[in-house]
Parts: structure tokens; sequence; C-alpha cells
């Protein structure tokens, strides 16, 4: 239960208990006061529960341990709600004549002194394992945190254009293609997007990089500019950093909005420019356009290349066709993990067996630089057993939450909706690499509850292709095809 799934599951699940408590039993025995506290104590843990999800993400072991007793009460509060369930089916069975009829009807719902005597006390014993939890949120110094509050998400670290290009194993392909785009295309409009797209780790940046400092553009272009976005989106904020990328240098004071666009027009009017804005996630198209227009005054002939893990994005923003990024050949991958785990050329960089050795650990990475980066930082000046050791640990090491890829990856994760995360989760449950019909997995997050449409009239099914087409945009899920209506 990571993210916000568990806040999710315990919302739904104390909300069903309490509704069910008080229908079923509220009658019985004078219980009002006892599903009261009930309802009390399910709220205060929901209260504070961002707050320990949130620690939990830094490490905070003791919150890890409330967190676990929290799950453990859950799950018997599962058990609970499928009992209730159970009894309300054999309510609807239509029993026979006689003495049967007679046992069935003396211990189901219909005789609530014996239904009351039977349920009250483990609604009861629920109750105060949940209250003993509540109270321990005063020892761990959890706050209590609104319903809509976010989760942080992890800012990534600024990135910058300089990169040595001896240090950079293929891609050569990639640019050369990008570069030829940006000479030789004839735009429609002054200033024309291209999207660099692909999944966490696989080389964006590098990527726009080594187009930045192509040689070819050194003179076609009047100005060139790097900006890092990242996650938060704020025209401001960003038109800020353009104009300190023309001018290289930052506004002295703090200035209002419409004092800026006419710095930042000032900067780029007319001239023809070069601008990488690294690592957007924005897909909101009107933002989009809002910072569009203030970029629209470049010469004929300027571009924006921009990097991003999502495909809508992409498709927000790009005038021409995206650049889909792809994983480095199995020789490139040999040659960049013998670069990081070897100083320099050696008598062991060269030992067939260490060789085949990390030929089996480049096919775990899956052309991924950024965790062959890893695993080689991981084995530089190991022995061949070291070598035989860490290959059977490739996978543990790279989802390690200090050491491995896990910190970038997550990004990824931290940025979806809350009802998008358990549905990727579940997602974990299906075997590496299998193919199944989209519409089966749908139907299970529709069983689940985990489909929330935006109002009653939506249909579920339509509801859980959108929640999917936005998983493959994210590049979480890989579609092989889809049909004229954009399904799987």
């Amino acid at each position: 239960m990571a993210g916000g799934i568990l806040f999710d599951l315990t919302r739904k699940l104390l909300e069903a208990l309490v509704s069910l408590a008080a229908e079923e039993l509220g009658a019985a025995w004078g219980l009002k006061e006892e599903i009261d506290k009930l309802e009390k104590t399910a709220l205060t843990i929901r209260a504070v529960l961002r707050d320990a999800e949130d620690q939990r993400n830094r490490n905070n072991h003791q919150v890890l341990l409330w967190l676990k007793n929290l799950k453990d009460v859950l799950y018997d509060v599962e058990d609970l709600l499928d009992e209730f369930f159970c009894d309300a089916l054999r309510q609807k069975i239509v029993a026979g004549d006689g003495k049967l009829k007679k046992v069935r009807l003396f211990f189901s719902k219909s005789n609530q002194l014996a239904y009351g005597l039977k349920m009250a006390p483990k609604v009861k014993a629920i109750r105060e394992r949940l209250h003993a939890i509540a109270a321990d949120r005063d020892n761990f110094q959890l706050s209590d945190c609104p319903v809509k509050t976010p989760i942080e998400i992890r800012e990534r670290d600024q990135t910058y254009s300089f990169e040595r290009s001896e240090e950079i194993i293929g891609r050569d392909y990639d640019k050369n293609k990008i570069v030829q785009l940006l000479l030789e295309s004839e735009p429609k409009q002054n200033v024309s997007i291209v999207p660099i797209i692909g999944i966490a780790g696989l080389g964006k940046t590098t990527l726009a990089k080594m187009v930045f400092n192509d040689e070819k553009l050194g003179d076609h272009f009047e100005l060139k500019m790097w900006v890092c976005i990242s996650e938060k989106f704020e025209l401001k904020v960003i038109v800020e950093k353009v104009i300190e990328a023309a001018t290289k240098t930052k506004p002295e004071r703090v200035l209002q909005l419409e004092t800026l666009q006419h710095h930042l027009r000032d900067s780029i009017n007319r001239k023809k420019y070069l601008l990488v804005l690294d690592d957007v996630w924005n897909d909101d198209p009107e933002k989009w356009r809002n910072l569009r227009n203030l970029l629209s005054g470049g010469a004929r002939g300027s571009w924006i290349v921009i990097t991003t893990r999502s495909e809508l994005v992409a498709e927000i923003t790009g005038t021409v066709p995206h650049h889909n990024l792809q994983g480095l050949s199995r020789s490139e991958s040999w040659s960049l993990l013998k670069q990081t785990a070897f100083k320099e050329e050696s008598r062991e960089s060269n030992n067939s067996r260490i060789e085949a050795i990390g030929m089996e650990i480049v096919d775990q990475c899956k052309g991924v630089p950024l965790a062959l980066r890893a695993i080689g930082k991981v084995l530089y000046k190991s022995t061949e057993a070291e070598w035989v050791k860490w290959n059977k640990n490739v996978h543990k090491y790279l989802t390690h939450e200090e050491n491995g890829i896990m910190p970038i990856l997550k990004l990824s994760y931290d940025h979806l909706p809350s009802h998008l995360k358990q549905c990727f989760a579940y997602c974990s449950l299906v075997p590496k690499g299998t193919s199944f019909p989209v519409l089966d997995l749908i139907k299970l997050w529709m069983a689940l509850g985990f489909i929330q449409p935006l109002s009653e009239d939506e249909d579920l099914e339509d509801a859980g292709y959108e929640y999917f087409k936005y998983l493959v945009w994210r590049s979480f899920l890989d579609c092989e095809s889809m049909d004229y209506l954009g399904k799987c």
C-alpha cells in the first residue's frame, strides 16, 4: 500500500464499516454510542494518514511500524465486512419450512438479539484496536492534514547544458536526426517545437545536451537557451528562467509578470533561437498555451526542444512529430557498463568471463543508461566473484531507495493521482512482459472499486479506458495497438 493507495483504501474500508455497523447494529443493544466512537476514530486516523505516508516516504521507521499496525487492522476490517455481506446474502436466500428455517432465523439478522450478540463484540474489538492506533499519533508527532492536501513530490535536481561528449555512448543516430530537423526543415511558423519522449533514465536530457552543443548549430542560431522545468509549471518562474538564460543575468528584484513578459520579448524577439525545456510534466493545454504565446516572437526558424516522460505532454506541445527515444543496443549497453565499472581499459575489462556475466547484467537493464550506470558504480573495482554475486541481485539493487534508480522512477509514480496509483499498483500482480486484453484489466479495476466516474452518467468501462490511456501516455503501461477510438 504505497502513496495515496493506503489513504484511499483506509477511507473506503472505514466508511463502509461505519455505514454497515450503523445500518445493521444501530438498533441492537444500544450500540449507537459505540458506532459514534468508531466514526470519530476513523476520522482521526484519516486526518493524520497523509502526514504518516509522507514521513514513510522519508524512511521514518517508527511511522513504518504505525502504518504496518494500521494495515493489519484493515485486513481484519475487510474480513468483518465480508461477514456482514455474507449475512446479508443469507438473508436473501429463501429457506424451506420446518426446524431448519427456524434455526436459521434465530441466528440471522431478522433476530436482532442474536445478531447483536454475534456481531457487536467484533465491531467493538475493531474499534478498540483502531482507537489504540489513533492514540499513537501523538507519540509519532503526526499532524492533521486536510484530505485534499497532495503528497509532496520530490523535486528532480536541476539540469544544465554541458556534457563531455567523450563520455556519451550511443545516441549519435538520434542526435543527427534531430539536428537535421532543426537545420533543414521549412517551418510553417516562427517557432517550432519538437518533443523528445521516453521513460525515466533513458537519456532524454543527455540527448538534448548533445543536440544543444552540436557544432553545426553554433552559427545557425543567434541565441541558445537551456531551462530545466521539472514538476512545477509556474509561468512567472519559467519566464524568469528564460530571461536569465537569454541574458546570462538574473532579474535583480522581484518583478510582476507584466514587466517580465516585456523583458522576455525584448530578449528573444526577431532572433532565431534554440530553447531547450528539459523535464516538462505539465499536461494542462491552457498553461502551455500561455507560455508558448510569450515565446512566439522569435525569428522564423526558431526551435524549442522539449524532453518529457509523457506522451500526452508531447501531443499538447509538439508542432512536429515527437522523437521517441529507445534503449541502447546490447553492445552500446556493455560499453557503457564497462566505462562505469572500470576506470580504463584493463585486463579485467577484457576478461571473457566477466564479459559473459556483464552481458547477462546488460540484458536485465534493458538498455536504460541510468540503470547501467547505477550497476556500474557498484561493480567498480569488483572481483569476478563479486560480478557473479551482483548479477543475481540486479533487480534488488536497482530498486533500492537510496543507491538505485528508484528515486528517479518514483517521481513519475508520485506524480500520478491517487486513484491511478492503485490501478497501476494492481498491475504489479501481472507477470512482467505479459500481454493481456485491456478490457479484462478494466473489468478487474471495476470489480475492485478503483474506477471513480466523474459523473453518474459516465460509463465505468469508458472511465476505465481513460485511466488506461493516461497510464500509457505516462509510459507506465505499453499498448501494442490502438483502434480509431483510441482504445487498445
